[in-house]
């Protein structure tokens, strides 16, 4: 009898190992931390010429085939520099999910950067992104192009005047040494629903306050591209539409192409 208990500990106690305790953890031993940070370190460190070309794409959610396939598709692509994940990286917020779409973009031949999406914030989903990819707002400049990605999930805080950070924003669009141009990134667009309608004006107003060459979202899993000001705000479809959008700048000037797969 004492040789069953002992057998029973044993396995018990192995098994912690393997468990996942809750589908709402932050984290268990092999998650991995500060992937936006590390990614971009990468892609800084990696030889450049003078024509930025990336991906734009988002909402993975779910579409783990597509996005196998999206990897597939974009590692024979000549010359990108870096894919962004516009959001909505997860469907419900949880360490699982976005454990696998990492899985699936850490295929990738060039770093990806993720940004937050409204289905990355419910349950504990905030405390799972801000640990593997980092702060929601966040900034970083290649070739002279200062990338301004942030949080535009304004329903996640019913609309309290928040979200997006506009006096962050502002402050990072400000002119910096070292910088020519300016892209914002984000998931929600500001002509969404979702979007917190009374900061609408003040945002496209501050987007357009610098020398932008775009805005970039993904959210509303179709494509779409407004101008404001002759600034493009661009809405790349979702993963599961297999259909993203090819960006380049080259001297100043921002041309794209919408890719389907």
């Amino acid at each position: 009898m004492k040789t069953i208990i002992y057998l029973f500990l044993l396995l018990s106690l192995c098994s912690c190992e393997l468990m996942e305790y809750s589908p709402n953890q932050v984290f268990d031993k092999n998650t991995p931390r500060d992937l936006n940070k590390k990614n971009i370190a990468r892609l800084l460190s990696a030889p450049a010429d003078d024509t930025i070309r990336f991906v734009l794409t988002g909402d993975s959610q779910r579409a783990y085939k597509n996005a196998e396939d999206f990897v597939q598709v974009v590692n024979k692509i000549a010359g990108i520099d870096f894919v962004f994940l516009a959001g909505d990286i997860s469907d419900f917020g949880l360490l699982g999910e976005m454990e696998w779409v990492d899985e699936i973009f850490s295929k990738l031949k060039t770093p990806y950067i993720g940004v937050v999406g409204n289905h990355d914030l419910v349950a504990n989903g905030e405390k799972v992104y801000t640990r593997m990819y980092g702060p929601k707002d966040f900034g970083f400049t290649y070739q002279g192009v200062k990338f301004v990605c942030h949080n535009t999930n304004s329903r996640e805080t019913n609309f309290d005047g928040n979200v997006p950070n506009i006096s962050w924003l502002k402050n990072e669009l400000l002119p910096s040494e070292g910088v020519e141009a300016y892209v914002t990134v984000a998931h929600v667009p500001p002509f969404s629903g979702d979007f917190d309608q009374n900061l609408q004006r003040e945002y496209v107003k501050t987007v357009n306050s610098c020398s932008a060459l775009a805005a970039l979202y993904a959210h509303n899993h179709k494509e779409e591209i407004r101008y404001e000001n002759n600034i493009p705000f661009m809405v790349t479809n979702a993963i599961i539409k297999r259909q993203f959008l090819l960006v380049e700048i080259v001297n100043g000037k921002l041309n794209y192409e919408s890719v389907e797969y």
